[in-house]
């Protein structure tokens, strides 16, 4: 139970850091060697896909983390109910935008599987479900955050009575 609660909060985070060590290890070694005269050909490709999973994965973390873009001007002006009736309206737009996301990228996942890439020759369908992981992470996190906002609304109720 430990062991899922600490995936639970830190998964993301974990998933982030090491995507972008492995992308600064390959983009630095990609400079490092080209100043050599000694440019290797598949690490600007890798680096590419490396940065699209960090982005997709980096999305489902700023939903964990309330993070994610919104418009706080209404925020503002709203009281405290608004403010949530608000905050839920949010994220069904965001969990409908994410589900069309993941449902449209499995048919681009199948479609491109047959391909390779140029330079490392990988299957295309590796770098193209960044989108379908990232999206289907976005929809967990925004069912949990959903759900966290109401007993949240909730604990709030019961603490004024």
């Amino acid at each position: 139970m430990k062991v899922l609660s600490l995936i639970d909060k830190h998964l993301e985070e974990v998933l982030c850091a090491v995507i972008l060590s492995l992308m600064t290890i390959v983009i630095f070694l990609q400079v490092v060697l080209r100043t050599m005269h000694l440019p290797l050909y598949w690490t600007e490709e890798i680096g590419r896909y490396l940065f699209i999973w960090l982005i997709y994965i980096g999305c489902a973390s700023a939903v964990r983390k309330r993070k994610h873009i919104c418009v706080e001007l209404l925020d503002l002006v709203l009281k405290e109910r608004g403010r949530f009736v608000l905050s839920i309206i949010s994220n069904i737009v965001f969990l409908v935008f994410a589900i069309v996301l993941a449902y449209y990228s499995v048919a681009v996942v199948q479609w491109v599987s047959s391909q390779l890439s140029p330079a490392v020759r990988m299957p295309m369908s590796i770098p193209y479900s960044s989108v379908l992981v990232g999206s289907v992470l976005m929809v967990f996190r925004l069912v949990q955050d959903t759900i966290a906002r109401f007993k949240e609304r909730k604990e709030a109720l019961t603490a004024n009575d």
